[in-house]
């Protein structure tokens, strides 16, 4: 296994719009096919990224999040915690909590709430971030309501121009999904930017502005079901599609 990665989840925020399963659980916590959803990330974060050591960011229900994983040992992986204490920061804030963890290493963040199945996230630890600071998996959909509940892409080949939180209209079929990774530089802009006066950021737009001021973005082409698990009937597609591609192996 290699350590020059570092894991980061995020998964600070109450979930209002999966209520009401949020009342009693948090949404990273929700159990997809016998797992939660935040295991599922640890699973491909160390098996096909091979990071040994994540930070999880916690708020709503973080001590339940803490007492069910531990310090990793039972999962393979060293895992350390922090506290959100300021949830109206934006999740870019719950990023930067990361930052003292980091050692001048790259990271991988995955938002709890992000859902992937049988897709090629593990290849992203292996696109060039000598070249590009932020690199986002990006993924063509039929359905325009996905993007508009994530954000939209523009590229020119690898390179990502043009990104936008909650499109009202979506400029293509490009759909982006917020599991990244970043070099180790990026955590010092985005501490600038809070320290500068910002008193709320999410990263999408955090990136967009690095981009207008030339930094380069990429775009890696993400293979396999993905599902934002925002809502009650974003769970239950994620359940559906978690069994039925498990009875599909066994058969």
């Amino acid at each position: 296994m290699s350590n020059s990665v570092l894991g980061v989840i995020p998964a600070a925020g109450s979930g209002v719009r999966a209520r009401p399963y949020t009342y009693e659980i948090h949404k990273g916590m929700f159990v997809i096919d016998g797992k939660p959803n935040i295991e599922r990330h640890i699973d491909i974060m160390r098996d096909k990224m091979h990071i040994e050591e994540i930070v999880i960011v916690l708020g709503y229900m973080g001590e339940a999040i803490q007492d069910y994983f531990g310090d990793g040992s039972e999962f393979g992986v060293k895992l350390q915690y922090v506290q959100n204490q300021h949830l109206d920061k934006g999740w870019a804030w719950s990023v930067l909590l990361a930052k003292p963890f980091l050692a001048g290493r790259k990271a991988c963040i995955m938002l709890a709430d992000e859902f992937y199945l049988n897709s090629n996230l593990g290849e992203l630890v292996d696109f060039d971030l000598d070249t590009y600071s932020v690199v986002f998996p990006v993924k063509p959909v039929d359905d325009e309501a996905l993007i508009k509940k994530n954000f939209s892409v523009e590229r020119d080949e690898k390179r990502i121009i043009r990104l936008v939180e909650n499109p009202l209209a979506p400029p293509n079929n490009l759909l982006g999904m917020a599991s990244f990774m970043i070099q180790p530089a990026i955590m010092e802009e985005l501490e600038a930017e809070f320290m500068a006066g910002r008193t709320n950021l999410d990263f999408i737009t955090f990136t967009d502005n690095l981009i207008r001021a030339g930094k380069k973005v990429g775009a890696f082409d993400m293979t396999g079901d993905y599902i934002n698990l925002n809502d009650v009937v974003s769970l239950e597609a994620a359940q559906d599609a978690a069994i039925r591609s498990r009875l599909e192996n066994e058969s």
